[in-house]
């Protein structure tokens, strides 16, 4: 036990609350591999008032690494604020984790399947408009290809003519 705490002597906890969209977008696997990268212990979860939070151990310079890092925005995710605190590590964790609560499965299934539904609705608008282009370019096609036959038609006619003039 003594060699455990000697060994945690100058390693720091951050706790974190980050707020904003991240829960349903992939930010807690983020979260996981950015906190694995730089070596650190402790989880990531979401909490049921919408937040994330985010416990790790690890050296100082890693933790304010990660925290810097919390902060995601893109298309999906958006942090929009985060509270943190550091305090003394207790060396508790073995690893970096992502907390699943029960249900979370079904959850993101049916994020999943609305998604995807809404996939395949703009797949099958997109098909029409490309069904519907090729029908106009068909009808473009075969239009020239009548002005050619007239043109060559008229062209072969006068050249007749000319013949039989000459």
């Amino acid at each position: 036990l003594n060699k455990k705490r000697a060994t945690y002597v100058f390693m720091q906890r951050l706790t974190a609350y980050i707020s904003g969209k991240v829960q349903k977008t992939g930010y807690r696997a983020r979260v996981l591999t950015i906190a694995r990268d730089f070596g650190l212990k402790g989880y990531v979860q979401n909490l049921d008032d919408g937040r994330v939070k985010v416990v790790a151990e690890g050296e100082t310079g890693d933790l304010e690494s990660l925290l810097g890092a919390l902060d995601i925005k893109n298309t999906i995710i958006n942090v929009v604020d985060i509270k943190s605190v550091y305090s003394s590590a207790t060396g508790d964790f073995d690893s970096f984790v992502k907390v699943v609560s029960g249900g979370e499965t079904d959850q993101r299934l049916d994020v999943a399947a609305e998604l995807l539904t809404k996939l395949i609705v703009v797949n099958e608008k997109i098909l029409d408009e490309i069904k519907a282009t090729c029908k106009e370019l068909t009808d473009t096609h075969e239009d020239l290809n009548e002005s050619i036959n007239e043109s060559r038609d008229a062209v072969v006619s006068e050249i007749r003519e000319l013949r039989t003039d000459l």
